[in-house]
């Protein structure tokens, strides 16, 4: 009798408890520049939620990042490498290493209804629906607005450029509603929504292309604003020109539309929150990667170790995360599946199968005594292709030109056809691998006596070129620090380096938060 009383009582939890996660796409959260456009989002987090300050990604480009968002490990263990097939962003490594070990692989398996709404990767296409979705609404190829196709549950569908019928962050929300509503089945639901808003083009709905006339970008206000001339930085960022009035106009334009964009997901949101017990529903954003907006003379792009495009929005509410409380405890796009498994477990009272062939890096952002993680990786491969015909296409970099045919809605980038510039975004040798700290009032005081509790360092792998920044003296990055720093210091400092970038599992790749950096003071973390 008691034994069916606790079955009857893991049941009954196992219905009571959902999950709702919302990943965005290129929208940063630094403090100097913050540009969310969500206020319904920012004020239920506020009052029932919880805000995580210290919010990053672990690779600042899009499948990486969403193949480290899906299964919770660093890209050296997911071996997502960039945005293209061949390196992984689907094909044969996504369906060996990040789809079989996804989370909704994971909670299918721990009885959840599970349902994915939008972009998956940047390259899925066809009728293949991926193990472990219940409900799947897969993006073909990366994010737009209209004229693209959807696989729904293994038939394409193919949506036109009508508002009404083709939106496609609508057509999240409408299927994304209909899935929860659906709960015949008495089991707990889990609904992972992936919009293409605010990536470029940054189409709005219509009835908000007017607004936020005249807003201009945070970044202009800055010295890192269409900063070209920083000779301690890496050539990659020293390389582009400085911004040119149709180059600075594209970008305020672009972050206007952006504004635009958002507002859909705000209203989506309340919209959804109609239909959810809020008291039996954890609910979870964030984005992808941050964004540039002219700093250091790059626009609307990522792929770079710096704050604006590292930083991300992490909000969580529900029963398992205390309301209205801002913490500035480290949250990485790699805690993401281990904090909904946490979630999942404390419902259902028992872990669900263990077959799968990764270890999870991350650790749960559920509040609790546990061992806190100071310092953690940063990884990113360089994209290039091959030098093209015309004048802007350069050998192993990626440079197009952006001319008044980018944007097909509006408000249109309505410049002469002579006025086009050259837009390079990335190169095949601007190949990094970060080590960023950061200590937060929420955690203890270290031992040691140095000033070093903020920091970034990165080394770049083509030139051996090395970057490091004290976050506390210098936010913005603006004063490479490397060649100050002892030679002992630098052997300690690339040690670790060479240690963690092959880390398993949390507690390996924890190991960080408590190595001694000798005269940086970096002690007994």
């Amino acid at each position: 009798m008691l034994f069916c009383l606790l079955i009857l009582h893991l049941f009954t939890a196992a219905q009571s408890h959902n999950i709702l996660f919302i990943l965005l796409d290129d929208v940063d959260d630094v403090p100097q520049t913050k540009q969310l456009g969500l206020p319904n989002v920012i004020d239920y987090f506020q009052k029932y939620g919880t805000n995580f300050e210290n919010a990053f990604v672990t690779t600042p480009i899009c499948c990486p990042s969403r193949a480290s968002i899906l299964t919770g490990t660093y890209q050296h263990n997911h071996k997502t490498f960039d945005n293209t097939r061949s390196n992984g962003c689907d094909g044969k490594n996504w369906d060996t290493n990040v789809a079989p070990n996804s989370i909704g692989k994971r909670l299918q398996d721990m009885g959840y209804r599970t349902g994915m709404f939008g972009k998956y990767s940047n390259n899925y296409k066809g009728t293949q629906v991926p193990v472990g979705w219940d409900y799947w609404m897969g993006l073909n190829g990366n994010s737009v607005y209209y004229n693209y196709n959807l696989t729904i549950n293994g038939k394409i569908h193919t949506f036109k450029s009508e508002y009404k019928t083709d939106y496609l962050p609508d057509i999240i929300f409408e299927n994304a509603t209909s899935f929860i509503k659906n709960d015949s089945d008495n089991k707990p639901w889990f609904a992972y929504l992936s919009f293409p808003t605010a990536h470029e083009p940054f189409d709005a709905a219509p009835q908000n292309q007017k607004l936020f006339e005249g807003k201009l970008p945070p970044s202009e206000k800055l010295p890192t604003y269409n900063n070209t001339g920083c000779k301690s930085k890496h050539w990659y960022t020293r390389s582009r020109p400085p911004l040119s009035n149709i180059s600075e106009l594209y970008n305020r334009m672009g972050y206007r539309r952006r504004l635009q964009a958002l507002q859909t997901i705000d209203k989506g949101f309340t919209e959804l929150l109609k239909i959810i017990d809020t008291s039996k529903t954890s609910i979870i954003l964030t984005s992808d990667n941050g964004f540039y907006f002219g700093e250091w003379g790059m626009i609307l792009d990522k792929r770079q170790p710096y704050e604006i495009v590292i930083r991300v929005p992490m909000m969580a509410s529900g029963p398992y995360f205390e309301p209205g409380l801002s913490t500035t405890q480290t949250a990485l796009n790699i805690d993401v599946v281990p904090t909904i498994l946490d979630i999942a477990n404390r419902s259902l009272g028992y872990r669900g199968k263990n077959t799968y062939t990764l270890n999870i890096d991350g650790t749960s952002l559920v509040k609790e005594e546990k061992e806190l993680r100071t310092t953690f990786l940063i990884e990113y491969h360089g994209m290039g292709i091959k030098a093209g015909q015309d004048n802007c296409s350069r050998e192993g970099m990626q440079c197009w030109y952006k001319d008044n045919q980018v944007w097909q809605t509006d408000p249109k980038f309505d410049i002469p056809d002579t006025k086009k510039f050259c837009f390079c975004v990335d190169a095949k040798n601007n190949t990094f691998t970060c080590l960023r700290r950061i200590v937060g009032s929420d955690e203890s005081t270290h031992s040691g006596t140095s000033t070093f509790r903020d920091f970034l360092y990165c080394h770049f792998e083509d030139t051996q070129f090395h970057e490091m920044y004290d976050l506390q003296t210098d936010p913005l990055q603006i004063n490479n620090i490397w060649d100050t720093l002892t030679d002992d210091t630098k052997n300690k400092i690339n040690s670790a380096m060479n240690e963690i970038t092959s880390c398993t599992g949390f507690q390996a790749c924890n190991s960080l938060s408590k190595l001694d950096f000798g005269e940086m003071g970096l002690v007994d973390f």
